[in-house]
């Protein structure tokens, strides 16, 4: 079985006997594999790896990723840099890139804080196949000696 999604978000779902489009996004099971996931299990489902696969690609620094150098978040540059308005919109500007590469999610609210040691930005998201929201919780720390 297989299946892929146009830009128009329209879902294709091939077998070997029958073909059905349907329109919307697949509601069936994602799967996938965390080493963060715990000891038993380090397999992740549903809206579990759909975040996990955000947190990824916001704890990757830009440039980071070989043969993809625009994959990953520019939050980690920006960590060091005064938090004003401008540098605020940069990183809301790069955080709405993040989720809306993944035609999964979209972007509910969003807020940029600052603490002691880094940032802490809270982005809510609707979890489009399932119609739930979740949180997402992001500290980016400085590194301090």
């Amino acid at each position: 079985m297989a299946y892929s999604v146009s830009n128009n978000r329209q879902v294709t779902n091939t077998t070997s006997s029958e073909s059905s489009t349907g329109v919307g996004f697949f509601a069936g099971t994602y799967k996938g594999f965390s080493t963060l996931a715990g000891v038993k299990s380090n397999q992740l489902y549903d809206i579990d790896i759909i975040k996990q696969d955000l947190i990824n690609h916001f704890y990757t620094r830009k440039g980071e990723r070989v043969m993809n150098p625009e994959f990953g978040s520019i939050i980690w540059d920006m960590l060091y840099e005064p938090l004003d308005e401008s540098n605020k919109e940069e990183i809301y500007e790069d955080c709405k890139r993040i989720v809306s590469n993944d035609p999964r999610v979209e972007i509910a609210n969003m807020s940029v804080n600052e603490f002691e040691s880094g940032l802490r930005i809270e982005i809510g998201i609707n979890v489009l196949p399932y119609n739930k929201t979740a949180t997402l919780l992001l500290n980016f720390e400085r590194e301090t000696l």
